[in-house]
């Protein structure tokens, strides 16, 4: 058994390319059977695959033998020439809930910082197939996204560097044999029978039990992860692809998003939104599918995690941070507006009013207007709900229904300006559309002859 499994371990990493000679290595050890066989496993490949080892340990003082499992290690590591790091987590510092999460969060902050100080972009640790069987069947009966079904990956980015995992084709019962071969000496941690602890209970009832149905089971579910590992793989890419074509970063294009197969519309909104948003639930999926290809309601928000909204207007869609919503009738803005003057009414855009001479018009662009001496002075403002423009027919349009009609995104409505008279009367929604005024068959004598003009700034 012992020549077997290192025969098999070295096979392994030689496909899987997780590290060579060059490298260095911080390996993860707690002394239990699966981290001193991993010690082992490494220290004892050929001279052109070991890498250099650093050996981390975290002593959690959470048992008596806790010291004694640390004297263990440091003389293993002296024996076997191999440098050593050790972190205590006082017990003083342990907190009176959640001690499994906080432990496990302090153990790789210290790992990060080995690595670090080491100079080592690879942390091993010694998760087995047992662990992945494990982890696959809690994350099925949990629910969530498929993708969490692959249970542990093999390789994942961690503290600048890698977290490799190069036991997870091999079984608890094979690294305890060959501990046992090779005279490896490990410690149990009572804490494992605990059967209050969820994962104790699918590792010492659940998997036991359904191995009993199939002794193969942990050979299926590795290969089951493997499958579902390498066809994720391949459907991100495929959504990558997509994601190239129907967005750009904050920005969804709706017309192209719904050009794809629905089975696609769907992953391509969940990748879209999890790249900036992690942990979206299916529910809201689900939500967000519908109201974006609801052609009735061309404009929708929709509160997610995170502060965060995704805005629809009519042929794209936006994801923004969550403001508060001020609403039409906006009164931040109010200038009157002299002749002669440019006046900023958006970003890009600038207006000016000036006095229009007859021999002058054809030579300036903008739009030629006759007002009433009591129209004046102008002013510029933000466009209200009860705001409508004169008809040259007969009749006003409110300026919402301008807005609507021209498909104007909430945002841009929010800033809409208007151009008013002195009866605040509207005579321009500027950009958008004019207001007519039946003039008097003596205007050219009585009223004022204005050109109204626009730039980009």
């Amino acid at each position: 058994m012992m020549v077997k499994l290192e025969e098999q371990f070295k096979r392994h990493l030689q496909r899987g390319r997780f590290f060579d000679k060059n490298d260095r290595v911080v390996i993860a050890v707690s002394t239990g059977v699966d981290s001193m066989a991993l010690l082992s496993l490494v220290t004892s490949l050929p001279a052109s695959l070991r890498p250099a080892i650093t050996v981390a340990h975290v002593n959690h003082e959470l048992r008596r033998q806790s010291q004694e499992e640390e004297a263990y290690l440091r003389r293993y590591c002296q024996k076997h020439q191999l440098a050593l790091l050790v972190k205590h987590w006082p017990r003083a510092n342990h907190p009176q809930t959640g001690i499994e999460a906080a432990a496990r969060r302090f153990r790789y902050q210290f790992f990060a910082e080995v690595m670090a100080a080491r100079e080592s972009p690879i942390l091993l640790t010694a998760h087995h197939q047992n662990d992945l069987a494990e982890t696959m069947l809690m994350k099925l009966v949990r629910g969530g996204q498929l993708s969490q079904l692959v249970g542990i990956e093999a390789v994942r980015s961690f503290a600048g560097g890698r977290l490799v995992r190069p036991l997870l084709p091999f079984s608890k019962e094979q690294l305890r044999a060959y501990a046992v071969a090779k005279g490896v000496r490990w410690y149990e941690d009572a804490t494992n029978q605990d059967l209050t602890i969820s994962r104790n209970r699918y590792r010492y009832q659940l998997l036991p039990a359904l191995e009993k149905e199939n002794p193969r089971l942990l050979q299926h579910l590795t290969s089951y992860h493997q499958q579902l590992a390498a066809l994720l793989a391949w459907q991100n890419q495929e959504v990558q692809a997509q994601l190239a074509r129907v967005a750009e970063g904050n920005q969804l294009h709706l017309t192209s998003w719904e050009e794809l197969p629905e089975v696609a519309q769907r992953l391509v909104l969940q990748h879209w939104l999890e790249q900036r948003l992690p942990a979206i639930k299916q529910q809201l999926v689900d939500e967000l599918m519908a109201g974006l290809k609801n052609h009735v309601a061309p404009q929708q928000s929709w509160a997610l995690p995170n502060g965060y909204q995704l805005v629809k207007d009519y042929q794209s869609c936006r994801l923004v941070p969550t403001q508060k919503n001020h609403g039409k009738g906006q009164n931040g803005l109010s200038t009157v507006v002299e002749l002669g003057q440019w006046y900023r009414v958006s970003d890009q855009r600038a207006i000016r009013v000036i006095a229009a001479k007859d021999d002058t018009v054809g030579q300036s662009s903008g739009q030629e207007m006759w007002l009433a001496p009591d129209q004046l002075p102008l002013r510029l403002r933000l466009w209200r709900a009860g705001d409508a423009l004169r008809l040259k027919q007969g009749g006003h349009q409110l300026a919402r229904r301008i807005l609507i009609d021209q498909k104007v995104p909430n945002a841009a409505r929010q800033a809409q300006v208007v151009l008013v008279d002195a009866h605040d009367e509207p005579v321009w929604l500027v950009g958008r559309k004019w207001a007519w005024f039946t003039r008097p068959a003596d205007y050219r004598q009585r009223w004022r002859h204005v050109l109204i003009s626009m730039k980009e700034v």
